[in-house]
């Protein structure tokens, strides 16, 4: 039936049919071994927040071409285009038969080329493979207009075309000549720029925006009343774009947050646009105030700043400041110093006694011990070489003492200081982790001041830290709880204490100081200021020094960097109270021994405050004081095993640390010594073994030959110690009191340095002399 229906059809109508066949099949053939390729290098952009533009990158040919979404292109501009460039854009499958046969005659006619025929669909084939217009390049690019519309839809196709028209030099499509030309949006032109913008790509050499705006102005004008002939405007509409002066000009697309748009470029390359968190109105306050700010200590010598602003809720980055002045090349200001990796200082402190908290090891009111110690030979100092005795752990915190730190690390490992540091993506420290030391928490390391920013807005999380977020899509790579909120909450109410030794000057009164928990940090040598804050709301990082590396005397972080601190929470409005932190569930309060800050023990009279953590915090009792027996006159002490059945009387005596009464004993401070081991007893006692202090076990000490130079010995004894004995490879050297110090002139090679107290415990160490 089918094929004697086929019989009686026209034999042109076969014909024709199976010649569409062919023609199908072979484009669908040809269409997959040269498939049209519709991709565009576009400059890339960098918005804020509002989706306002920050920053514009050159498209990877030097091109200005910025991608037009669908709902950037008005109707009044696709009239327009669509009208002077192709009236049937919409009606044909990219190739106009009529308009191509109505071109090959006027050209035979003419013996020359006076029309193309070219459709929209044709003009996008060649903006994206350009040729040379010759014969065979025009059946290509009808090809390619064909497999467009085979692909594409109609409006994907005229997005394509409004994205690459040329307007003149090295700027192509509507919305990078929009915004150059007239510095608006592609939906926020007015008619008359609209129009303007349609009848440049006919003649872009000759009709140059900015050079030559009154020819423009006629041809724009002209335009306009054709089309409101045609209907397509209302004649008031049309009357005040003709009345509309054309006052285009070149202008520099935008070249805001520099720092950070060039980071984003670089680690997202391929992506057209990227939508920032940038707040437009945090960042100019605060790139204004801090290019004051320097302004106003420059003649100091200090020349440069970074500060970095973090909402809390989603660690979302609302300000980015790499520094002062980005074109200020005098002062390195194209460096990032918020990616720059230099000293911090300080800053690490309150990291680090909430990791103790965590462990229970500490609490507020909980007393440890300021006075010099030796480290294997690391003898840390504090900031102002001076030292407390006994204090708090919110006042070593504070007050920023190094000597408390130190012994903190010392205690809670360094190895485990480290990883958690790790955790918290500290890059620098994560690659020279195995040469760290205990300085790590004065700053012996590199960190950056995202890092840092990154690490304190843990405290405003409960302790969980994650990725800073910069822009929409940022994958989180890094999420770890590495506190618990009892910590962070504590480790909070202590970096809040407004009266403190880095508050700066004339800050202590202020109305306007905003509520913040803080820290400052200055780094050996005084090259870099830091001060870290935060609230409920935002984490802000601040960064004052050189990028060149010079220190300056006066620099120091409370100073200099914490003012500007302040002035950014500010800025943030960040001055209400209500909204703070609560105490977490698991937190609670207890009386505890003002003078050891542990569990009151029978003889603990003096009690106060403090929180501690039920199930976590010590339960130790406080042995600030020990019971001693004596004879009546306090002449001398008994033992257990020497304790007569009676003529004794007991007191309590300070238990001083081995380390405290060496310290009361250098500066003079009274104590109440414990009176001499009974001398009839020959029992060995148990206790501390005396602490050798002058030299380090395991140490090599270089000596210069022919010098006669000595070695220091000295020790940290118990209370109860009245006598030490000091011995050099096993043979007796000398004796003296407790706080005597002794010098001997050591033999080359190993060397056995052994020290006694007279009740029997005894410190063995080695070293290694070498003479040169």
């Amino acid at each position: 039936m089918a094929t004697d229906t086929i019989r009686r059809l026209p034999r042109s109508i076969v014909i024709l049919s199976v010649c569409i066949v062919i023609f199908f099949g072979l484009f669908i053939i040809l269409d997959h071994l040269y498939p049209v390729n519709t991709e565009i290098p576009y400059s890339q952009e960098i918005l804020a927040q509002d989706s306002s533009l920050l920053y514009v990158f050159l498209g990877k040919d030097d091109k200005w071409r910025l991608k037009a979404l669908p709902d950037e292109i008005t109707d009044d501009l696709k009239k327009t285009i669509t009208f002077k460039e192709d009236k049937y854009f919409y009606y044909h499958f990219g190739v106009n038969p009529v308009a191509v046969i109505r071109a090959v005659v006027k050209n035979m006619i003419r013996k020359e080329r006076v029309s193309g025929a070219s459709t929209i669909t044709m003009q996008v084939a060649r903006l994206l493979e350009p040729k040379p217009r010759t014969y065979r390049n025009k059946i290509i690019e009808m090809f390619r207009a064909l497999q467009l519309e085979w692909h594409l839809s109609k409006n994907e196709i005229l997005q394509l075309y409004l994205n690459m028209i040329p307007y003149g030099g090295n700027v192509e499509g509507v919305k990078a000549a929009a915004l150059i030309y007239f510095q608006q949006k592609p939906q926020n032109l007015s008619l008359a720029q609209v129009v303007t913008l349609s009848v440049i790509p006919n003649d872009p050499r000759g009709l140059v925006l900015g050079k030559d705006n009154p020819e423009i102005e006629k041809v724009r004008n002209m335009w306009l009343e054709y089309f409101h002939s045609r209907g397509f405007f209302a004649e008031t509409a049309t009357l005040d774009a003709m009345k509309e002066p054309l006052d285009a000009l070149r202008h520099a697309p935008p070249r805001l947050t520099p720092h950070l748009a060039i980071r984003l470029h670089s680690e997202n390359s391929g992506q057209d646009q990227i939508f920032t968190y940038i707040d437009r109105s945090i960042q100019s306050r605060i790139e204004n105030l801090t290019i004051e700010y320097i302004k106003q200590v420059r003649h100091l010598g200090i020349t440069n700043a970074a500060a970095i602003v973090v909402e809390n809720a989603g660690r979302q980055v609302k300000a980015y400041l790499g520094s002062a002045d980005f074109y200020n090349r005098q002062d390195q200001g194209q460096v990032d110093g918020i990616k720059a990796a230099r000293s911090p200082g300080s800053t690490l402190k309150p990291f680090l006694y909430a990791l103790a908290i965590d462990k229970g090891m500490i609490t507020p009111k909980f007393v440890i011990t300021d006075v010099p110690e030796n480290f294997n030979g690391y003898i840390p100092e504090n900031y102002d070489q001076d030292y407390r005795g006994y204090i708090t752990v919110e006042d070593a915190l504070t007050q920023s003492l190094n000597v408390p730190a130190v012994k903190l690390l010392n205690e809670i490992s360094l190895e485990f200081f480290i990883k958690k540091l790790s955790s918290a993506d500290f890059k620098t420290i994560q690659r020279h982790k195995e040469k760290l030391g205990l300085s790590v928490i004065l700053g012996g390391c590199g960190v950056t001041l995202e890092e840092l920013t990154g690490l304190f807005s843990i405290f405003a999380h409960d302790g969980l830290f994650s990725d800073l977020q910069y822009y929409r899509g940022h994958n989180i790579y890094n999420e770890d709880t590495l506190l618990d909120s009892s910590a962070t909450y504590l480790v909070t109410e202590m970096l809040t204490r407004v009266k403190r030794p880095d508050m700066p000057a004339g800050f202590e009164n202020r109305l306007d100081l905003p509520r913040i928990a803080w820290k400052t940090g200055t780094s050996y040598g005084r090259r870099d200021a830091w001060s870290i804050g935060y609230n409920k709301n935002y984490t802000v990082g601040v960064w004052i020094g050189n990028f060149n590396g010079y220190g300056v005397p006066e620099l120091n972080g409370s100073q200099y960097a914490a003012p500007l601190l302040f002035s950014i929470f500010n800025i943030l409005n960040e001055k209400s109270e209500k909204d703070w932190f609560s105490p977490p569930e698991n937190l609670d309060y207890r009386l505890v021994c003002a003078r050891s800050g542990a569990v009151p023990n029978d003889f603990c009279t003096d009690l106060l405050m403090d929180y501690y953590i039920p199930g976590i915090s010590s339960n130790k009792k406080c042995l600030h004081l020990i019971q001693v027996c004596t004879d009546d006159h306090k002449n001398f002490s008994y033992c257990r095993l020497c304790l007569p059945e009676e003529g004794y009387v007991i007191h309590l005596y300070p238990n001083h640390p081995p380390e405290i009464i060496s310290f009361f004993d250098m500066k003079h401070i009274p104590y109440d010594l414990i009176p001499p081991h009974n001398p009839l007893c020959q029992h060995v006692f148990a206790g501390h073994a005396p602490v050798i202090s002058s030299l380090s076990n395991g140490a090599e000490y270089i000596l210069l030959a022919g010098k006669n130079q000595k070695l220091l010995l000295s020790c940290q004894v118990e209370n109860d110690v009245s006598k030490i004995y000091w011995y050099i490879n096993d043979k007796f050297f000398d004796s003296s009191l407790p706080t005597g110090k002794l010098f001997f002139q050591p033999e080359t090679g190993r060397v056995k340095i052994s020290c006694n107290d007279d009740k029997g415990r005894n410190t063995d160490i080695w070293i290694t002399v070498k003479f040169m």
